[in-house]
């Protein structure tokens, strides 16, 4: 990076303006050639004008020149653009990317834990709007400091993301959603407030969802002021910790919330919880009869990188202490029905059991044919054939 801004000063950005990547690795090389003339011979400047034009890229461990030159990339070329972030005094200029096509504004040296250009923002009519929950996370970066950041106090137990499985479980719910708002997968408006590493929307991505709204932000906050990014349907594996679930089921039962439907990824214990009831069957104004979808397998919850690293077992990271199943609600009693039926009609029936109620989910459990991937309920079976 030093090795960059020296390039930078040399060529003239850090007066202003834009300058394409590929003038300042060509700035840096000249540099270089001047300083170190045995270290930087013909060949490797020609090794890397040929490994940018191939599109084959040296590694972060490889010379300055390739490390520049890769920036050109065969699907956009990013330009160099000076920049005063959110917060830093106009004095402490900073260089960003700009991918000119899509209109992404990048980070010049941070990356994500997927080895990513870290976005951090994005052009609107000649300027750039920054993220600044993403220029917090590239100056924590750029600090050294590995470890998660939130606006928010968090519980570090609570950092689990949930596994693409227990979203495949629970895709031909929400094709029969899209069919009854006759939307496509990537116009429905999916809203998942708990933000934890954002795997969330890769993976309904993968399934075919493209439009969700996964943000590192005070979810409280932004409910109290009805700031709520607009959406079709909610999906959350909220945290487990303090009062997160009872406050969850008071936002999604609450008139203001209305009729959208609402899935969530909960212990199986929070429908005995009072809070439960009185939300959803017990709720004198804004009734709701959830079914549940039970898993027969236990999905496993892993921390991202650099999560529970204080825990001394390696088990306790890679998993959930608790028991998961789905909570699904369609917004009226004839839309869940609807929603069960299509459940009932999917390929996911072979990997996962569905109960109407609480009183279906307590002899689906008696007789044990789904225990979520306990053992409890299997050691049971074994005793009565004895």
């Amino acid at each position: 990076r030093a090795a960059e801004a020296d390039a930078a000063a040399s060529s003239g950005w850090g007066k202003g303006g834009i300058v394409n990547i590929s003038q300042l690795a060509s700035s840096h090389v000249t540099k270089a050639s001047t300083e170190k003339p045995k270290d930087v011979s013909g060949r490797k400047r020609k090794k890397s004008e040929s490994s940018t034009e191939s599109n084959n890229h040296g590694s972060d461990d490889d010379d300055d020149n390739n490390s520049i030159a890769s920036i050109n990339s065969s699907e956009s070329v990013l330009e160099g653009r000076t920049a005063v972030l959110p917060g830093d005094d106009e004095t402490n200029i900073t260089m960003v990317l700009v991918d000119k096509q899509s209109g992404l504004v990048y980070s010049s040296g941070e990356r994500t834990n997927e080895g990513k250009r870290l976005q951090i923002g994005k052009t609107a009519g000649g300027s750039i709007e920054f993220d600044t929950n993403a220029i917090e996370e590239m100056k924590r970066l750029e600090s050294g400091d590995n470890g998660p950041s939130f606006p928010y106090k968090t519980d570090e137990d609570d950092h689990c993301e949930t596994p693409l499985q227990a979203y495949a479980d629970i895709q031909s719910i929400l094709d029969a959603l899209c069919k009854s708002m006759g939307k496509s997968k990537s116009s429905l408006k999916i809203y998942d407030p708990y933000f934890c590493n954002g795997s969330v929307v890769n993976h309904l991505k993968s399934l075919g969802y493209t439009n969700v709204y996964n943000k590192k932000e005070d979810c409280y906050a932004v409910w109290d002021a009805q700031e709520e990014h607009t959406f079709d349907v909610f999906i959350t594996n909220p945290p487990y910790s303090a009062d997160h679930i009872d406050k969850l089921m008071t936002y999604i039962t609450s008139t203001k919330f209305g009729t959208k439907p609402w899935l969530l990824l909960m212990p199986n214990w929070v429908h005995k919880k009072d809070y439960y009831e009185n939300s959803t069957t017990k709720n004198q104004i804004n009734a709701s009869y959830p079914f549940y979808v039970v898993p027969k397998k236990r999905y496993v919850y892993v921390p991202p990188p650099d999560f529970r690293e204080k825990k001394a077992s390696d088990v306790h990271k890679k998993s959930s202490p608790f028991v998961s199943m789905w909570y699904v609600w369609g917004g009226t009693s004839q839309k869940n029905d609807a929603l069960m039926q299509a459940f009932q009609r999917s390929d996911a029936v072979s990997v996962c059991d569905v109960a109407r109620s609480k009183s279906a989910l307590r002899d689906l459990r008696r007789s044990g044919s789904s225990s979520g991937g306990g053992k409890s309920s299997s050691k049971k079976k074994k005793r009565k054939t004895k």
